[in-house]
């Protein structure tokens, strides 16, 4: 019998990197050559306008040049914010980027993440380390074809998140609606246009849209109520979803201050409360702020869910004020 420690496992299984959107996602190993590939073909594509300059602190060619860099100085040896910034300023000889290198949260590490060139490795205390994904996982992991890429990703995203629209693709791309009108261009063959309650605009995948024509939407179809963590993905997707999902004026609730993402109460495909939860002793207490002044589902059956994965045995259930 193969003995292993679960840090080989997630060593060998996933990567935490930025990928689309600028965002930190857990990617599986074995897939990280098809996001490089596309995530490539898009930094090629970046535009560095003066306002960027200022903001960052670096000029373009400098972001280049730390990007070519962080390639040279990091390996499978996982190093700091501080210790990466020295190491990148000794191999250009050019002190000016060490202190844009070791502020603000990692934007001139993303090329570098995007090309394959750098990942988070393990923790140390409160501290992110980088590595070479290549020399932490101790292979070569070849770029997939941009266009292969391209055309994977997409309707890997469409499968996850379709109907979707030309926004849509574009926002988690993070790229502006041209590149993303090119996307779905050059993959027309592989979707299907779709008409939401009469709104016109949206796509899918071809392969799903006969599974979406023939879902039950009547009344007896509605899914049970589901209490979605914090940052959950369904709440994260698509705009045009959370346009309809969140009642309209109090999306602030959901999408909160620096990127918070709070845990919802979704009802039949809307979100109408968001919620809370502490653990004393054995009991999970779960408390729900409203979205609105109607009344809610019966939780019960999510929260003993819910209890049942923090391992406590009795629930107790609150209301607090409506956020209306």
């Amino acid at each position: 019998m193969l003995d292993v420690t679960w840090r080989q496992v997630t060593r060998w299984r996933a990567r935490r990197t930025w990928s689309v959107c600028g965002t930190l996602y857990l990617l599986p190993a074995d897939e990280l050559g098809t996001w490089w590939g596309a995530l490539t073909a898009r930094e090629g594509r970046r535009r560095f306008p003066p306002s960027w300059e200022r903001a960052h602190g670096v000029t373009p060619a400098q972001l280049h040049a730390i990007t070519d860099a962080v390639g040279e100085v990091l390996g499978a040896e996982p190093l700091g914010r501080i210790e990466l910034a020295d190491r990148i300023q000794a191999h250009l000889g050019d002190p000016t980027v060490t202190e844009a290198l070791s502020t603000g949260w990692g934007q001139l590490l993303k090329p570098a993440a995007a090309r394959g060139l750098l990942c988070f490795g393990p923790t140390d205390g409160t501290r992110s380390t980088f590595v070479s994904p290549t020399g932490w996982l101790g292979r070569t992991i070849p770029h997939v074809d941009a266009v292969e890429a391209d055309r994977a990703l997409l309707l890997r995203f469409l499968g996850a998140n379709g109907p979707a629209t030309l926004a849509d693709v574009a926002h988690w791309w993070g790229e502006q609606p041209a590149p993303a009108r090119a996307r779905l261009r050059a993959n027309a063959d592989a979707l299907v246009g779709v008409r939401v309650e009469g709104e016109e605009g949206f796509v899918v995948a071809a392969d799903d849209a006969e599974e979406l024509a023939g879902t039950d939407s009547g009344p007896d179809a509605a899914d049970p109520p589901l209490l979605l963590p914090g940052f959950d993905v369904w709440t994260i997707a698509p705009r045009s979803h959370r346009r309809r999902a969140v009642p309209e004026g109090m999306e602030k609730h959901v999408s909160r201050t620096a990127g918070w993402i709070s845990p919802v109460l979704v009802d039949d495909g809307r979100i109408v409360a968001t919620w809370e939860h502490e653990v004393r002793g054995d009991t999970l207490t779960v408390t729900l702020s409203p979205l609105g002044d109607g009344p809610l589902p019966d939780v019960a059956e999510a929260a003993r869910a819910w209890a049942a994965t923090l391992g406590t045995g009795d629930v107790v259930i609150g209301t607090g004020p409506s956020l209306a």
